[in-house]
């Protein structure tokens, strides 16, 4: 979805900052997030130093990074499938659809106030 396209003239450039702010959040703390739990999760090998062979012996260890990334993947298919019809029709909406209308009582749709009283 392009937010500048989204863009509400009534409250413009509050709303620009807010759906702004919005994508570069859900861009980069995932990256943090996963970055983490790689750190948390990966088991490092145990090393024991051979005299006699002068260099260290290491066995077992895990890298999380694989494993994270197959259920990453699987997450993300997850999502598509049972959220990409939703996504879509939401992108899909008229840019009415996405403006704030402000109602009178009568329901009646009135320009918002510029503070102008002539």
């Amino acid at each position: 979805i392009c937010t500048g396209d989204r863009v509400d003239p009534a409250i413009g450039g509050t709303y620009m900052t807010l759906l702004n702010t919005l994508a570069n959040l859900g861009g980069t703390w995932p990256a943090s997030f996963a970055m983490l739990l790689v750190g948390q999760l990966t088991v490092p090998p145990d090393c024991v130093f051979d005299e006699s062979a002068s260099k260290d012996i290491c066995t077992g260890g895990r890298d999380a990074y694989f494993p994270l990334q197959l259920a990453f993947s699987i997450l993300g298919c997850l999502w598509i499938f049972f959220l990409g019809k939703k996504v879509d029709h939401i992108a899909a909406l008229p840019d009415d659809a996405w403006r704030t209308h402000l109602d009178d009582d009568k329901g009646d749709f009135r320009e918002a106030d510029d503070g102008d009283d002539r």
